[in-house]
């Protein structure tokens, strides 16, 4: 009796769960760069409350890039994840957290300009690392079997 995985073996010419295993390690380390951003942040919020003039501007820089390099990493896993079983769930795991990003970089602006949202600008910066680490868990997740087959 042939399993699913050696006729797919069969029909691609790969070993079975070739491709999914580099897929997994490569979406494992963009969700760890994204996690390792993160903690850049705080370490920059900690640079700021500390007095540190340059923290200011890396805080804001880094946090643009977080956004930018994690939508676009949710659109592509999106597309390209289509037919990996947890694909899907794994690129909507990116866009809610870039969506988050992109709501703390508006609550930490009008932090900046004088609103009173530290309160909040700091639990969601902590709730974004458990996110990240949510993304690294679905990365994980990916499968190696082709839910279109």
């Amino acid at each position: 009796m042939t399993t699913g995985k050696a006729v797919l073996a069969i029909r691609s010419g790969r070993p079975p769960g070739a491709p999914a295993n580099r897929l997994r390690i490569w979406w494992t380390g963009i969700a760890l760069l994204i996690a390792g951003g993160l903690f850049l942040q705080a370490g920059f919020a900690g640079a700021m409350l500390s007095g540190s003039a340059f923290a200011l501007g890396a805080h804001k820089l880094t946090a643009s890039i977080l956004i930018a390099a994690t939508l676009v990493s949710s659109l592509v896993a999106t597309v390209s994840l289509r037919r990996i079983e947890n694909g899907t769930r794994f690129g909507v795991t990116l866009l809610v957290l870039a969506l988050a990003l992109a709501l703390q970089f508006a609550v930490g602006k009008l932090s900046a300009n004088g609103a009173n949202l530290l309160w909040l600008h700091v639990p969601l910066g902590v709730a974004l690392v458990g996110l990240a680490a949510h993304a690294i868990r679905g990365a994980r997740r990916l499968s190696a079997h082709d839910r279109m087959n």
